[in-house]
């Protein structure tokens, strides 16, 4: 299997400040949580076009500085390509979320979502190189000028939590009734709750608080 990109970036912050941070531990549920309130009655999506993509691209790490220039480049040369990879992305993007959404609530997958996610592995598997290592062979994902290379970790990602134990720690982060992003949780205990404690926890934690006086001073 394609190993994906990791690094201190896909960890947290991720290289650009102007997108969400990447808080799935695994990069094809950061790619998911690129609607940020997802649950909430105004979700805001950061993947508008394909400039944005190829933006999100570099900053999740599956892209270097120089790629995301050749392909912004490329795509200023041929737009049409560039917007219906950008298309073919947001489909992606929705089946993804329709996988582990239902895996976080304990429920069964559509059978369309996993054989749509089953084509596309397919598809992308054809770019996969076999790279030695010391302890044998790993899959990679060579360089590559194509439109669509971002997306390649993204679906080996997808495909790695399915087929592994991990598929049982997807879980969906409740913010306030309104965030709705997916992470793997990798906590010793296996009790992560919140997509961070500072964020969505801590509001958590601040609204009950609230709730609590507010009923003391009601009584």
């Amino acid at each position: 299997m394609p190993q994906q990109t990791m690094n201190k970036q896909s960890l947290g912050q991720g290289r650009d400040p102007a997108f969400p941070r990447l808080l799935g531990e695994r990069v094809c549920l950061d790619f998911v949580n690129s609607v940020e309130s997802r649950a909430s009655s105004h979700p805001q999506d950061f993947l508008t076009d394909y400039t944005a993509l190829v933006h999100w691209g570099m900053h999740a790490g599956l892209l270097s500085t120089a790629e995301e220039q050749a392909l912004l480049s490329l795509a200023q040369q041929h737009p049409q390509q560039a917007e219906a990879t950008w298309a073919r992305a947001m489909r992606l993007r929705e089946t993804l979320y329709g996988i582990f959404v239902a895996l976080a609530r304990k429920e069964y997958p559509s059978p369309a979502a996993l054989q749509a996610l089953h084509q596309t592995y397919l598809d992308v598997m054809r770019h996969a190189e076999l790279t030695p290592t010391p302890a044998g062979f790993t899959w990679n994902w060579p360089p590559a000028l194509t439109f669509d290379r971002m997306l390649w970790p993204v679906v080996g990602s997808a495909v790695d939590i399915l087929t592994s134990s991990e598929v049982a720690r997807v879980r969906e982060c409740p913010g306030c009734g309104d965030c709705g992003w997916l992470f793997v949780d990798i906590s010793k205990g296996g009790k992560r709750q919140w997509c961070s404690m500072e964020g969505c926890g801590s509001r958590a934690k601040m609204r009950r608080l609230y709730q609590r006086q507010h009923r003391q001073n009601s009584g």
